[in-house]
């Protein structure tokens, strides 16, 4: 059963009365037999969760007032396997060996059946629905060469006549000359022109297309997911999520990695949680039980519910994103004694802006990884052949509280490790670095721009402050919920730098995540139980490490500093917990002009070149809903062909980071901290 928000229904009182039926005959099927959940052969119960949502007598389990799927669940029935990679359709370069690459993504519904080994009862029904990108579930990897351009058309053919996904939203309504269901595509940690970042209202309706175009100016783990107004957390929980790599790896076309990291094989694991209603279908609640958050009983991993990975024993690299729609983790390696051995195995090595400037330990608490967050991690598993191993979700009722533990929340994944290694053997070796990665970052904050950020936050200031709270039965930022028109921050100038002071309540949690840029956390005020403390309150894994999300524990204060450029333009800054965003803690800041910004001194070494009122001067793509870009019926759109491709490189649209030859010499020398680096593509 289908389910979405209730602003998307005022205008329909037939439809919402339709809706409201539905809802009781879920509830309702929750009551029907159903096999019963059995303990696990190594756990006699779950550790955390009471022993009766193991043994529900035919009725669906229920955790602190959330229902869990009604049917029998075996972990551990199937194998992992990464995410399908995308084809590049086309590959067009510059003269100076700069390219671009275009991919062709369809989003359409298909049905699946990726839950009859660890659900048996699944067998007995029509397979599952989800939303996919190219057919899908999660999307396929997009991976590009750090230093490259990519351009990408995304088709809706969600099929809202035949198909399971029926319903139709604003602004793709009849009288519109539109229909079906929207999207907006977010390249999550990218520093896109605002017409290509997914602003909210920006969404492209049935048989209609978007090009999105992307910089992929530093090498880092992102992903792409859906951002539609109102329904992202509908359209994310029913699978449209996929990975974006940007990659310095020689074999992808990059210039090359740091710690010998080119042959360490690669594991991508993108973790959510589903429940089932008695039909193996999604469920949700969105109006009665997951009014807030959204909590399922099925953890997958990369689609897979609770799957066995079969690696060999020797260095493994884990690129890990959280794509739940609320649920966060606390991830643990455990062996088959449930001793915890992560810190003896892992070490941390990048996080959701790219690599750490030197390998983390992995915390002794855990590695908390909020909704959004991205980690790289590699694992040494040399001296452990033949040995079972677990990836395991633990518990902190403080930092997450409320957060229901089912009695298979705490399992993700078995690792099976082989008895032999094969032929490739690559050794992780931190001192090794023959090739620095791209940190934008690092060459846009100096140490006295933190330094000052950090004596700023020492004594309670900030350049500005917005508070994550409830008002009216609405999440709202400072008081305020969604509204295109309303700008919470329009005074930030381009390529100032600025201190935001961020705050919540004790009763919620939050991931913050603020488009366009990264940044650094410099202070969290009320650290809870961490044992892994760095500085200022900072657990080790996010202490001078570059973000996009951090995770807002109740009654946190966290400080975060980050230049603002280099694009102008309005972006969006949210909670990602989907059901927060949606009902509306969501607001959006302006990057103008760096005379107007309130730290407008802070952006004088970017002024002083010729190239400033050329590179910086794109107010045509700050408007987030430029005409020229936004999506248009397929019988309108340009052919998605080698001549479009070539025409949008021409366009130069990224020459902050890609200069032309011309450029650099009119420079005459002067620094440009956001340049990227690229290598020709063989």
């Amino acid at each position: 059963m289908i389910f979405f928000k209730l602003t998307s229904l005022l205008p329909s009182l037939s439809l919402l009365q339709s809706l409201s039926l539905s809802l009781i005959f879920i509830k309702e099927s929750y009551q029907r037999p159903g096999a019963t959940q059995q303990p696990l052969p190594f756990a006699p119960k779950s550790p955390f969760a009471d022993a009766g949502t193991c043994n529900a007598n035919g009725i669906a389990p229920v955790v602190d007032g959330f229902p869990g799927t009604p049917y029998k669940v075996i972990p551990f029935t199937e194998t992992f396997s990464n995410p399908p990679l995308a084809q590049a359709k086309d590959t067009v370069c510059r003269s100076d060996g700069h390219c671009i690459k275009s991919f062709d993504i369809n989003v359409v519904s298909a049905q699946k059946r990726p839950f009859d080994k660890t659900i048996p009862s699944c067998k007995n029904f029509p397979p599952t629905w989800f939303l996919t990108y190219n057919g899908s579930v999660p999307g396929p990897t997009i991976k590009m060469p750090t230093g490259h351009e990519s351009i990408i058309r995304f088709k809706n053919s969600i099929n809202t006549v035949n198909g399971f996904f029926k319903e139709s939203f604003d602004p793709c309504l009849p009288n519109n000359g539109r229909s079906g269901r929207p999207f907006s595509v977010h390249n999550h940690g990218s520093a896109s022109l605002a017409p290509y970042d997914g602003w909210a209202e920006d969404e492209t309706c049935f048989n209609e297309v978007k090009d999105y175009v992307y910089p992929n100016n530093r090498p880092n783990t992102g992903w792409y997911h859906d951002h539609a107004l109102h329904i992202t957390a509908d359209n994310a929980y029913y699978g449209l999520a996929g990975f974006y790599i940007t990659s310095d790896k020689k074999k992808d076309g990059g210039c090359g990695e740091l710690w010998n990291l080119e042959d360490i094989p690669e594991w991508h694991m993108i973790l959510s949680d589903k429940v089932l209603d008695n039909k193996c279908q999604l469920f949700a609640d969105p109006l009665d039980i997951h009014r807030d958050d959204l909590y399922g009983d099925v953890n997958l991993v990369s689609g897979i519910p609770f799957p066995v990975m079969n690696l060999e024993p020797k260095w493994n690299r884990f690129r890990i994103l959280n794509a739940a729609v609320s649920r966060p983790y606390l991830l643990k390696i455990k062996d088959n004694n449930m001793n915890d051995i992560s810190q003896k195995l892992c070490k941390i090595i990048a996080t959701d802006g790219g690599y750490v400037n030197t390998p983390v330990n992995y915390p002794v608490e855990g590695l908390l990884i909020g909704v959004a967050e991205r980690y790289e991690i590699v694992c040494d598993f040399s001296n452990l052949k033949s040995q079972t191993l677990y990836f395991w979700n633990d518990r902190d009722t403080k930092i997450m509280k409320g957060v229901p533990y089912f009695c298979n929340s705490h399992l993700i994944s078995k690792i099976v490790i082989k008895p032999t290694v094969g032929k490739i053997l690559a050794i992780f070796n931190p001192s090794l670095n023959l090739y620095e990665p791209v940190k934008p970052i690092e060459k846009t904050l100096s140490a006295s721009d933190i330094q000052t950020a950090i004596s700023m936050a020492n004594a309670g200031r900030a350049h500005r402050e917005f508070h994550f709270g409830r008002n009216n039965g609405h999440w709202t930022i400072n008081g305020e919920t969604w509204d295109t028109n309303k700008i919470a921050a329009s005074d930030i100038g381009q390529n100032t730098w600025e201190l935001w002071r961020i705050s919540t309540g004790g009763g919620w949690f939050h991931p913050i995540h603020v488009h366009l840029i990264d940044f650094f956390l410099v202070k969290r005020e009320n650290p809870i139980s961490p044992l892994s403390i760095a500085s200022n309150g900072l657990r080790t894994n996010e202490f001078l490490s570059s973000k996009d999300v951090f995770y807002l524990a109740p009654g946190d204060t966290d400080y975060v500093i980050a230049r603002f450029g280099p694009h102008k333009g309005d972006y969006m800054f949210h909670c990602h917990n989907l059901i927060h965003e949606d009902d509306d803690m969501m607001r959006a800041f302006r990057v103008t002009n760096s005379s107007a910004g309130i730290n407008a001194a802070s952006a004088k070494p970017y002024v002083v070149n010729k190239l400033n009122g050329i590179i910086y001067n794109n107010w045509k793509y700050s408007d987030p809903m430029l005409g020229d870009t936004n999506a248009k019926p397929v019988s309108k759109a340009k052919a998605f062909n080698r001549n479009l491709v070539s025409e949008t490189l021409a366009l130069n649209l990224y020459r902050i980071f890609y200069p032309l030859a011309s450029d650099i010499k009119l420079m005459g020398g002067v620094f440009n901290p956001w340049q990227s680096r690229w290598c020709p593509l063989r």
